[in-house]
């Protein structure tokens, strides 16, 4: 006995249309043997595209029961049944349905992203599914026009592609739906053959026609008049059961584990190939969508990247050792009173006081001394200028200025401890002791050597020049540091008389807290004076960490406006994707009828959605790198202690600008990609 490809008891479909219910079919009773040539025909509304929907797997009986090939379609799932559609049913429609943005043959070997079969070879375009794609070119004679686009062909051409494609996978049954409708009578003739030859191979076919000529070439016609059977004749006796070609996709056949993972892949590569396809089509929309995502990511790669450039900048200029120092200093404002007196303070004696406390804490850190002349003339012999000597406590401390010599060398340990009569100038001492026309600036090494008297102040020596320092940002304090010529402590000492320091630095050892340290010399001060008095001190790595704080809050502010731009370009993406499936709703219904999963239909949309956020994100990227290496360089060009040029790469904005333009195409990509797989397949085939 003949194996039955559809058995139909007693099925009905109604549907809504603005809140009235209509029944398309009622309680159909109707068995099509596999290898049949059946005709559907009837008038306009009769309820045959409806017949042909069900048959299809495309829309669920409302009432009745369902099999195809023994399979009680009510107990199957939505995968289940594009499974079914994929394997044992090809579609034929009147108006082609072919997807405008793919060849001749890509629309051809479209099935086989949906199939099992082509998942178990490794690469499906390549193997034996595309040997069959060309087989069949040739054999329908369109194998010149493979590479060709739709809109480039004639309609009897497009009708044999979209047999092509029907046929790729040797499905059992073939549906189609007014094959002939859109064709002249010459290209009618031509399919009818077709799927004459296709019958004559084993196929069972199944044709919805308005033509009775169409309907005269079937074996059976069954006549359809508002929604019931009105007539079912068949020409010949049964059509003997075809054995067809040995077939991978029966029913039972289903994909290894391995073989997912290369459907997966397979599916993916389509998925690109449309999305591509797709974007270019509409570059302009595309490129408006993705600019505000492009805007969000930009901002949070420049934070990053100004983030990047600041720390250098901050570790460049302040953050030496000399930054690592605590200030302690008295207090006047804070001083007690004596009487009706405010408390004052003389210092510690530079020759006893000073030394003793010292040593008191050398075990923590180094505690130097402020030593300032008063303003005093400094001439050369052709120039001169109103300055003040500052005194240096040992080597160390010019080393600390994290300031190299333009020229010259440093004063040594001897010239330290002997008080030498040695100095090396500030940057912009120079120009106003030495003239600029001064025959000895030819002298690679000029000033040192040179000869300076010191005079009008509280000290009086003669000079010799030994180094010059480059020019000292002085942006957080110390404003007159380029203009001091910098001397021994001793030098001064033995020149200055009696001297008490009231002002004097601590570096701390490694791994003592500025903050402690200065707070314990300070209390130990306040107690020798029996608390009458009171000192402070000011650590220039809080002020920084206070600058650093604000600039902080500068990059959140910037962050969230940045935040802003990804949600409102995030949003206009999932806009333009709701649009799409809109526009698509057709081609989506015959991505269905061909056996996609929603599964599929979800990540094509999604693939399209991360697709054009990812590009918006490797712009943002390319646009980041430019402008924080532009902003570095500004840097390096105009900040006189930051003269080397860095290339920023501000690797944790590139890696989130990267994850969060994906987050973005798979969030906001999500409702419309959800939307698009609960589409109804049948209605999305009605759509215009």
């Amino acid at each position: 006995m003949t194996e039955l490809a559809f058995h139909l008891e007693r099925v009905s479909f109604a549907y809504n249309s603005g809140g009235v219910t209509f029944a398309a079919l009622n309680s159909v009773d109707l068995k099509i043997r596999h290898g049949e040539f059946v005709a559907v025909t009837g008038p306009s509304g009769s309820g045959k595209s409806t017949l042909l929907n069900i048959l299809g797997l495309l829309a669920r009986p409302s009432a009745g029961a369902l099999s195809v090939f023994g399979k009680i379609i009510v107990n199957l799932s939505e995968d289940e049944l594009a499974d079914t559609r994929n394997r044992d049913i090809g579609f034929i429609f009147q108006n082609f349905s072919l997807v405008s943005r793919l060849t001749v043959l890509e629309n051809i070997l479209l099935p086989s992203a949906f199939s099992a079969v082509s998942a178990a070879e490794s690469e499906p375009v390549s193997g034996l599914l595309a040997e069959r794609a060309e087989e069949l070119l040739r054999r329908f004679g369109i194998h010149q026009l493979k590479d060709r686009l739709p809109n480039e062909l004639s309609g009897g051409q497009k009708q044999r592609v979209a047999i092509c494609r029907a046929v790729l996978l040797r499905p059992r049954i073939l549906l189609a739906d007014e094959p002939t409708g859109a064709l002249d009578s010459a290209s009618a003739l031509q399919v009818m053959q077709m799927l004459e030859e296709l019958h004559q191979e084993g196929s069972t076919v199944i044709i919805i026609t308005h033509d009775p000529d169409v309907a005269g070439r079937a074996h059976r016609v069954v006549s359809i008049f508002d929604g019931c059977i009105k007539e079912d004749h068949r020409k010949m006796p049964e059509a003997a059961r075809y054995d067809a070609l040995p077939k991978t996709n029966t029913s039972s056949a289903k994909p290894a584990a391995n073989d997912s993972a290369a459907a997966l892949l397979h599916m993916l590569r389509q998925s690109i190939k449309l999305a591509k396809r797709s974007l270019a089509a509409h570059r302009i929309r595309s490129f408006l969508t993705g600019l505000g995502l492009f805007i969000g990511i930009l901002s949070l790669i420049v934070i990053d990247g100004l983030g990047e450039i600041v720390e250098n900048s901050f570790n460049k200029l302040f953050y030496t050792s000399s930054v690592r120092k605590a200030y302690i200093y008295y207090d006047a404002d804070r001083a007690g009173f004596h009487g009706r007196q405010r408390a004052s303070w003389r210092g510690l004696h530079a020759g006893t006081e000073f030394p003793r406390l010292a040593q008191m804490f050398s075990g923590k850190g180094k505690i130097r001394p402020f030593l300032r002349s008063g303003t005093c003339q400094i001439k050369s012999n052709s120039g001169s200028l109103r300055s003040r000597l500052a005194g240096v406590s040992d080597p160390d401390e010019f080393l600390e200025m994290d300031t190299p010599l333009t020229s010259g060398r440093w004063v040594t340990g001897s010239e330290f401890a002997a008080g030498s009569p040695v100095a090396v100038l500030g940057s912009d001492t120079v120009n106003q002791l030495f003239r600029a026309n001064d025959e000895r600036r030819r002298n690679p090494d000029f000033p040192v050597g040179e000869r300076l008297t010191v005079d009008n102040c509280n000290t009086l020596v003669a000079l010799t020049i030994i180094g010059v320092l480059d020019k000292r940002d002085t942006s957080f304090g110390n404003r007159e540091a380029n203009d001091i010529i910098y001397v021994p402590n001793n030098t001064l000492l033995a020149r200055m008389g009696p001297t008490f320091y009231t002002w004097f630095s601590v570096l701390p050892d490694e791994g003592v807290d500025s903050r402690k340290l200065a707070s314990e010399i300070t209390s130990f001060l306040s107690l020798q004076s029996g608390g009458k008095l009171t000192f402070g001190s000011s650590i220039p790595a809080d002020i920084l960490q206070r600058v650093r704080g604000f600039l902080w809050i500068i990059q959140a502010i910037v962050g969230f406006i940045g935040a802003l731009c990804l949600f409102v370009g995030g949003v206009g993406i999932m806009n333009m994707m709701l649009v799409t499936v809109a526009e698509r709703t057709r081609e989506i219904g015959l991505l269905k009828s061909l056996g996609a999963r929603p599964f599929h239909i979800r990540s094509y949309v999604l693939t399209e959605s991360v697709l054009l956020c990812f590009w918006a994100g490797c712009a943002a990227i390319a646009a980041g790198l430019a402008v924080n290496n532009l902003f570095s360089l500004g840097v390096s060009l105009f900040v006189p202690m930051l003269k080397d040029f860095r290339w920023i790469t501000a690797p944790a904005g590139l890696t989130l600008g990267l994850l969060v333009s994906v987050g973005c195409g798979l969030g906001f990509g999500a409702l419309p990609a959800g939307r698009a797989a609960r589409l109804d397949p049948a209605e999305c085939l009605r759509s215009e």
